[in-house]
């Protein structure tokens, strides 16, 4: 009896025209400077490996030009959008930050108008910078026990596109960083309706339409583009994602165009060619991965929950369009209970237990669930959060108790008035005030926290008492400043 034959792997055109490279052994004359590991310096060898060296070349023979692809590249392009479900899709090396600021540029003009979220990440910031757009803020619902930001109401984007009837487009955020996604497609409907093109930034939704119990896709809900974290939940290398889009409502050339000018025209090949692996990894079995880290995901869950303290984000946060979905191979729980702060957890666990998780804020901790992660990794994280929620009366601050008393007080973050373009209070002089001092000015900077990377203030806004009280609150916590020319928050730096 003859053997079934096993199906085909699915090709990799990148991967394969840069393994040819390699084999074939060409004397280099050509960038990069290292000459394919000879020329680099032997401790980031011994760290690297020789091969990385050897598969680091450029847009040389055969190996296309990311920048105006017509070879292996725009092959490699080709298939990544057949696996994702778009028309056409491309290749970023900038992370998703460069393609949700190709998508803004792509999208809208100087004066024009951008409805988005508050907590969108701070990327979207450079796009208004870079675009000249006014920004049309939308407040997300919010979850009070965790104190996270979830989506929109599709009843908010309604009203904003009454308030802005000259908007040009919607950007909306799934999932958050938390793992929340809205549906989409309400929003969708309204925004198409007025001849909106609809943008989402999915960074953290990649892996998102490779499994049932995941969420469906941004595309799949009538989104117009997406960009994708391929380095966050995929096997892509950092900074390396996707973008994709479905042509109609949004040019396919205003968006090649934006990347020509944003990108790098020396492109890097191995975040090029693992974006081209990672896909087709997911078409061969990313189920079967994808499974695993859901399956691990929940018996961390299960366990967590049994530790006094500790409180777990999961269905109690859903039922409503803002808060649909929540992405299973995240797992988010809140240490407020225990007395201890979010951050002060995150650090406890690194210095004393060598384990790093994803992300942590105030009153909360995010873990990211990977098929790459095993069984005994997952005990031995249980192991740790359950001596620290047994010492917490021995951790716990006075000053971290009143931190958070005070911060669960903080309402909801009301957007801050926009008082002047983004872009013009970019390019505009500012000075260095003392914190206290700049109420009722206009911000010359942008500052987050950063993860998740949500704007507490950005150029433009004017400096209200809340804002205030939320940097204070955040410098106060330890938390990681990103943005401002003093990360010390003394100052901040005002219009002048």
């Amino acid at each position: 009896m003859a053997r079934p034959s096993r199906p085909a792997r699915p090709a990799m055109p990148l991967v394969e025209a840069v393994a040819a490279y390699v084999r074939e052994g060409v004397v280099r004359f050509h960038m990069p400077g290292h000459k394919g590991g000879r020329g680099a310096s032997p401790a980031i060898r011994r760290l690297l490996g020789e091969r990385a060296f050897r598969a680091d070349v450029t847009s040389v023979e055969g190996m296309d030009d990311l920048q105006e692809p017509t070879g292996v590249l725009a092959a490699a392009q080709a298939l990544a959008a057949a696996a994702f479900g778009a028309e056409r899709s491309y290749f970023l090396v900038n992370g998703t930050s460069v393609g949700v600021q190709a998508m803004i540029l792509a999208a809208t003009r100087p004066g024009g108008r951008l409805l988005l979220p508050r907590n969108m990440h701070k990327s979207a910031l450079g796009g208004l910078v870079l675009s000249g757009a006014w920004p049309v803020w939308l407040e997300p619902e919010l979850e009070p026990d965790f104190g996270i930001a979830l989506g929109v109401e599709p009843a908010r984007v309604a009203e904003a596109l009454e308030r802005e009837p000259g908007a040009e487009a919607l950007l909306l955020l799934s999932p958050n960083y938390y793992g929340v996604a809205p549906d989409l497609v309400p929003a969708v409907r309204l925004a198409h309706g007025r001849g909106l093109p609809v943008l989402v930034d999915e960074a953290h939704g990649p892996h998102f339409g490779f499994h049932p119990a995941l969420p469906p896709p941004a595309l799949r809900l009538g989104a117009d583009a997406s960009a994708q974290g391929a380095h966050k939940l995929l096997g892509g290398l950092t900074q390396a994602s996707f973008l994709h889009i479905r042509p109609g409502r949004l040019p396919a050339e205003r968006i090649e165009g934006a990347l020509r000018l944003l990108q790098s025209t020396s492109a890097s090949y191995l975040l090029m060619a693992s974006l081209d692996a990672a896909r087709a990894q997911m078409e061969e079995n990313g189920a079967e991965l994808v499974g695993r880290a859901i399956r691990l995901a929940g018996e961390i869950r299960a366990a967590l929950a049994r530790i006094p303290g500790l409180r777990l984000l999961d269905g109690r946060a859903l039922g409503r369009p803002a808060a649909a979905w929540l992405d299973p191979t995240k797992v988010t729980f809140s240490v407020r209970e225990l007395g201890l702060s979010g951050r002060q957890v995150e650090l406890l666990l690194r210095r004393r237990f060598r384990i790093q998780v994803e992300m942590s804020d105030l009153f909360n901790v995010v873990l990211i669930v990977g098929a790459g992660n095993s069984e005994a990794e997952a005990d031995r994280l249980v192991r740790a959060l359950g001596r620290l929620a047994a010492e917490a009366p021995r951790l716990r601050r006075p000053e971290t108790a009143a931190l958070l008393e005070r911060a669960a007080r903080l309402p909801g973050a009301p957007s801050p008035e926009v008082a002047v373009l983004p872009r013009e209070a970019w390019f505009a002089r500012s000075r260095a005030v003392a914190l206290e001092a700049a109420q009722g000015r206009v911000a010359a900077e942008t500052v987050t926290s950063y993860p998740p990377g949500i704007p507490i203030v950005s150029p433009g806004e004017r400096i209200s008492r809340d804002v205030l009280d939320r940097l204070a609150a955040a410098r106060a916590a330890g938390l990681r400043i990103s943005g401002p020319a003093d990360p010390e928050l003394r100052t901040l730096r005002v219009l002048a």
